[in-house]
Protein backbone atom coordinates (compact mmCIF):
# COMPACT_ATOMS: atom_id res chain seq x y z
CA UNK A 1 0.00 0.00 0.00
CA UNK A 2 1.62 3.56 -1.27
CA UNK A 3 2.80 5.72 1.87
CA UNK A 4 2.55 9.71 1.91
CA UNK A 5 5.78 11.22 1.66
CA UNK A 6 6.47 14.12 3.84
CA UNK A 7 6.54 17.16 3.71
CA UNK A 8 9.13 17.74 4.38
CA UNK A 9 10.56 15.10 2.45
CA UNK A 10 9.20 17.00 -1.04
CA UNK A 11 10.18 20.57 0.15
CA UNK A 12 14.21 18.59 0.79
CA UNK A 13 13.64 17.07 -2.98
CA UNK A 14 12.71 20.28 -5.01
CA UNK A 15 15.49 22.05 -3.25
CA UNK A 16 18.22 19.26 -4.56
CA UNK A 17 16.45 19.97 -8.20
CA UNK A 18 16.76 23.94 -7.34
CA UNK A 19 20.51 23.63 -6.11
CA UNK A 20 21.42 21.47 -9.10
CA UNK A 21 19.50 23.49 -11.69
CA UNK A 22 20.77 26.72 -10.11
CA UNK A 23 24.90 25.21 -9.83
CA UNK A 24 24.43 25.67 -6.20
CA UNK A 25 24.41 22.42 -5.64
CA UNK A 26 28.05 22.14 -3.97
CA UNK A 27 31.29 19.80 -5.09
CA UNK A 28 30.53 16.45 -4.76
CA UNK A 29 26.46 16.71 -4.59
CA UNK A 30 25.41 13.41 -7.00
CA UNK A 31 23.36 15.27 -9.73
CA UNK A 32 20.25 14.00 -10.63
CA UNK A 33 18.71 15.89 -13.98
CA UNK A 34 22.45 16.74 -15.39
CA UNK A 35 25.58 16.26 -16.01
CA UNK A 36 27.74 17.55 -13.07
CA UNK A 37 28.14 21.34 -12.25
CA UNK A 38 25.99 22.14 -15.84
CA UNK A 39 23.37 24.37 -13.71
CA UNK A 40 22.91 28.02 -14.69
CA UNK A 41 26.16 29.19 -12.93
CA UNK A 42 28.66 27.20 -14.72
CA UNK A 43 26.83 27.14 -17.77
CA UNK A 44 26.68 31.00 -17.68
CA UNK A 45 30.22 31.56 -16.01
CA UNK A 46 31.99 29.98 -19.42
CA UNK A 47 30.07 31.90 -21.85
CA UNK A 48 31.28 35.48 -23.11
CA UNK A 49 29.30 38.47 -24.19
CA UNK A 50 29.40 37.95 -27.97
CA UNK A 51 28.03 33.98 -27.59
CA UNK A 52 25.85 35.26 -24.86
CA UNK A 53 24.68 37.88 -27.41
CA UNK A 54 24.26 35.71 -31.14
CA UNK A 55 21.05 34.35 -31.64
CA UNK A 56 20.82 30.93 -33.08
CA UNK A 57 17.65 30.70 -35.16
CA UNK A 58 16.35 34.03 -37.47
CA UNK A 59 13.45 35.87 -35.12
CA UNK A 60 14.85 33.86 -31.83
CA UNK A 61 16.15 34.54 -28.92
CA UNK A 62 19.78 34.64 -27.51
CA UNK A 63 21.77 33.29 -24.13
CA UNK A 64 21.37 37.02 -23.18
CA UNK A 65 17.43 37.12 -23.34
CA UNK A 66 16.97 33.41 -22.08
CA UNK A 67 18.75 34.25 -19.19
CA UNK A 68 16.91 38.04 -18.78
CA UNK A 69 13.86 36.03 -18.99
CA UNK A 70 14.62 33.34 -16.14
CA UNK A 71 15.87 35.90 -14.17
CA UNK A 72 12.46 38.40 -14.46
CA UNK A 73 10.40 35.21 -13.96
CA UNK A 74 12.26 34.51 -10.91
CA UNK A 75 11.03 38.45 -9.63
CA UNK A 76 7.95 37.78 -10.68
CA UNK A 77 7.92 34.68 -8.12
CA UNK A 78 9.30 37.03 -5.65
CA UNK A 79 6.96 39.59 -6.08
CA UNK A 80 4.22 36.81 -5.62
CA UNK A 81 5.95 35.83 -2.54
CA UNK A 82 6.16 39.52 -1.28
CA UNK A 83 2.17 40.34 -1.98
CA UNK A 84 3.01 42.06 -4.82
CA UNK A 85 0.82 41.52 -8.14
CA UNK A 86 2.95 42.62 -10.78
CA UNK A 87 1.84 42.62 -14.64
CA UNK A 88 5.12 41.48 -16.87
CA UNK A 89 5.52 42.02 -20.71
CA UNK A 90 6.68 38.07 -20.95
CA UNK A 91 7.77 38.71 -24.77
CA UNK A 92 10.20 41.26 -24.08
CA UNK A 93 11.59 39.80 -21.06
CA UNK A 94 14.05 38.14 -23.71
CA UNK A 95 15.29 41.74 -24.83
CA UNK A 96 17.38 43.40 -25.44
CA UNK A 97 18.93 40.01 -27.01
CA UNK A 98 22.37 41.41 -27.62
CA UNK A 99 25.04 42.40 -24.31
CA UNK A 100 28.09 44.01 -23.96
CA UNK A 101 30.85 42.64 -21.30
CA UNK A 102 29.35 44.83 -18.19
CA UNK A 103 26.01 44.38 -19.25
CA UNK A 104 25.96 40.34 -19.48
CA UNK A 105 28.29 40.22 -16.36
CA UNK A 106 25.13 41.96 -14.90
CA UNK A 107 22.71 39.44 -15.97
CA UNK A 108 24.26 36.93 -15.24
CA UNK A 109 24.56 38.18 -11.82
CA UNK A 110 21.18 39.19 -11.26
CA UNK A 111 20.22 36.38 -12.28
CA UNK A 112 21.61 34.20 -9.40
CA UNK A 113 21.43 36.54 -7.07
CA UNK A 114 17.52 36.64 -7.37
CA UNK A 115 17.23 32.79 -7.25
CA UNK A 116 19.34 32.69 -4.35
CA UNK A 117 16.86 35.53 -2.62
CA UNK A 118 14.30 33.41 -3.52
CA UNK A 119 15.70 29.56 -2.41
CA UNK A 120 16.63 31.41 0.70
CA UNK A 121 13.16 32.82 1.10
CA UNK A 122 11.58 29.70 0.55
CA UNK A 123 14.00 27.94 3.11
CA UNK A 124 12.95 29.69 5.65
CA UNK A 125 9.02 29.50 5.06
CA UNK A 126 8.53 26.03 6.61
CA UNK A 127 4.45 26.92 6.12
CA UNK A 128 4.12 25.90 2.44
CA UNK A 129 0.75 25.84 1.10
CA UNK A 130 -0.64 23.90 -1.89
CA UNK A 131 0.03 27.12 -3.80
CA UNK A 132 3.53 27.09 -2.91
CA UNK A 133 4.28 23.99 -3.68
CA UNK A 134 2.84 24.58 -7.36
CA UNK A 135 4.56 27.96 -7.56
CA UNK A 136 8.39 26.05 -6.73
CA UNK A 137 7.91 23.12 -8.67
CA UNK A 138 6.65 25.15 -11.76
CA UNK A 139 9.65 27.16 -11.37
CA UNK A 140 12.07 24.50 -11.08
CA UNK A 141 10.49 22.79 -14.00
CA UNK A 142 10.78 26.82 -15.56
CA UNK A 143 14.62 27.12 -14.66
CA UNK A 144 15.71 23.43 -15.84
CA UNK A 145 13.57 24.16 -19.51
CA UNK A 146 15.42 27.55 -20.11
CA UNK A 147 18.68 25.83 -19.00
CA UNK A 148 18.29 23.03 -21.52
CA UNK A 149 17.65 26.10 -24.41
CA UNK A 150 20.70 27.79 -23.39
CA UNK A 151 22.82 25.33 -23.12
CA UNK A 152 21.99 24.05 -26.39
CA UNK A 153 22.29 27.35 -27.78
CA UNK A 154 25.65 27.66 -26.39
CA UNK A 155 26.55 24.82 -28.40
CA UNK A 156 25.38 25.63 -31.45
CA UNK A 157 27.07 29.32 -31.88
CA UNK A 158 30.47 27.20 -30.82
CA UNK A 159 29.28 25.56 -34.02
Amino acid sequence: MPQDVPAAAVRDALFVLWDEILGRAGPGAEPHVLDPDAGWASTLAAVDAAEASRRVAPGGTSVAGQTAHAALALAYLEDILDGRATETDWPASFLPAEVDPIEWDLRRERLLAVADRVGARLRADPSWTHDHLLRIMSHVVHLAYHLGAVRQMVRAVRG
